[in-house]
């Protein structure tokens, strides 16, 4: 079919195979794309990654949509078109495949910022597959702003997808009864993770990551310990992956390979859940002294152990946390762990994935993916590992409230700002945006306010001496800590 004309006007646009636009604001083109071929990155480009993470979870691409477009007025005598967030919209029909089958949106700006969409009634509330039939369509409202595209993006080109200058729309589809998980309810997410994420201590030594054995644990006790508590998505694997190998080996040796990682599930079982679960593998009798480097919500999962132990049976004697370097750790909490904004962290993260690649995309983007059909099948709404960061939860107050006894804390941190040097620059400022309205215009990371990663507990707990801040023209964002070469720096300085 060849390409629908768009005239900024709010007449439907037939696509073709059953799929209609209506854009106010905009003129231009848009296309249905063809079908890639295998093997290729098609027309998107996109990854192996982003192929190997659909794939694990039975998400199918169904359309590709292209668009070329620039604003146009908007008319006159329309009323305005509105997403969910209040923003100026477009509106997309796409046949509905019934009960059996969800659909979702995944779109990608003109800037490589990534944004997932879901299915609206008429009072624009997402609205669960269960409650639609087949034969109708399902409407999705997409922001019209138009990014300006980045000069940052990937020179490799490993991003997800890179469509950098043009906005595209995915249509994505999945069964809402999974091989694995069964259906798609509220509970999918947390046989999800038993699943791919469970609880696990495991040797993160270079070339070795196997689990501990009886042995293993007598050899941590055997002197001090390094242990690295990842966040929220990710792995140990895929949270320090940016750690040069130079650094982990001349930790390894000053710990005399005494160096092991804690995998926990992050979003379906709550931070204390997982310090529960650590000190149940704690051989009795064993005792650990040990120095702990933690991200993002693994700084709160660290807190639970230095602080907590005897809430949990344990005697704090027997785990004794001497320093602790925390990285990007919400400890006042961030609003993107409040419900009303969780598809905006999703955005975010996947976002950051698309921009800044590493060699463990496709793990982290899989947890996504199962959050993404959840709330597009069933409508979640919260989950009990994202909202333990909620600012105010229970588990703040009582962290702020059991300080660990004998160590001293260390940070690493910043403020993003689009435009920066490095990385910065690949976020467009429309993205960067859209959180400060969510943060109110205070500095974050792009995941986690600033101020809360080294104040808590109503004040500041780490000096300027033990913090080590990203300026906003570093372009430093929430995933990218450990690849940078001050965090190195600071990591052998602090664990010396």
């Amino acid at each position: 079919m060849p390409d629908a004309i768009l005239h900024g006007g709010t007449a439907p646009v037939n696509l073709g195979s059953g799929y209609t636009l209506r854009a106010p604001g905009l003129r231009g083109t848009a296309r249905i794309l063809g079908p890639r071929i295998a093997g290729t990155r098609g027309p998107e480009l996109a990854t192996d990654a982003f192929d190997q993470a659909f794939a694990e979870t039975s998400v199918e691409p169904v359309a590709t949509i292209e668009f070329d477009v620039s604003s146009a007025p908007f008319p006159a005598a329309a009323s305005p078109m509105r997403g969910p967030e209040g923003a100026d919209a477009f509106e997309l029909r796409v046949p509905d495949l019934g009960p059996e089958v969800g659909q979702v949106v995944l779109s990608i700006d003109e800037a490589g910022a990534l944004h997932w969409h879901f299915p609206l009634d008429d009072d624009l509330v997402v609205q669960p597959s269960t409650t639609r039939g087949p034969g109708g369509s399902k409407v999705f409202r997409i922001p019209r702003e138009i990014a300006t595209p980045s000069l940052a993006q990937p020179a490799d080109g490993r991003g997800l997808v890179s469509m950098v200058g043009r906005k595209l729309l995915k249509v994505l589809v999945y069964p809402v009864a999974d091989a694995v998980l069964g259906p798609l309810t509220e509970f999918a997410v947390g046989k999800w993770e038993e699943h791919k994420r469970p609880h696990r201590v495991r040797r993160y030594l270079p070339g070795d990551r196997a689990p501990l054995t009886a042995d293993d644990w007598t050899r941590l006790a055997a002197g001090r310990a390094l242990l690295f508590v990842h966040g929220t998505f990710s792995t140990a694997e895929a949270g320090f992956a940016g750690l040069v190998t130079a650094t982990l080996d001349a930790l390894a040796a000053r710990y005399a390979n005494r160096v092991f990682a804690f995998d926990h599930p992050t979003l379906s079982v709550d931070p204390e859940a997982n310090a529960r679960w650590f000190f149940s593998q704690l051989p009795a009798g064993l005792g650990l002294d040990v120095d702990s480097v933690c991200h993002s919500r693994g700084g709160l999962v660290s807190r639970c152990l230095g602080g907590r132990a005897s809430q949990f049976g344990v005697d704090p004697a027997r785990f004794r946390v001497q320093r602790l370097v925390v990285a990007g750790v919400p400890n006042q909490g961030t609003l993107l762990a409040d419900p009303d904004h969780m598809v905006t962290f999703l955005d975010r993260m996947t976002s950051a994935l698309n921009l800044f690649p590493d060699n463990f995309v496709s793990d982290v983007l899989e947890g996504i993916l199962t959050v993404v059909k959840v709330i597009g099948h069933a409508g979640l709404k919260s989950l009990d590992g994202l909202a333990a960061m909620k600012p105010g939860s229970a588990l703040l107050t009582t962290l702020d409230q059991s300080p660990i006894p004998g160590c001293t804390v260390y940070g690493i941190g910043g403020d993003f700002e689009p435009g920066g040097a490095g990385l910065g620059a690949a976020f467009c400022t429309a993205a960067d945006s859209l959180i400060d309205r969510v943060f109110g215009n205070a500095a974050n990371d792009l995941v986690v306010p600033t101020d809360g990663m080294r104040a808590w507990g109503g004040g500041i707990q780490i000096p300027d001496d033990r913090f080590c801040a990203f300026s906003p023209d570093r372009g430093v964002i929430h995933t990218r800590y450990f690849g940078q070469a001050e965090t190195s720096a600071s990591l052998l300085q602090w664990l010396a």
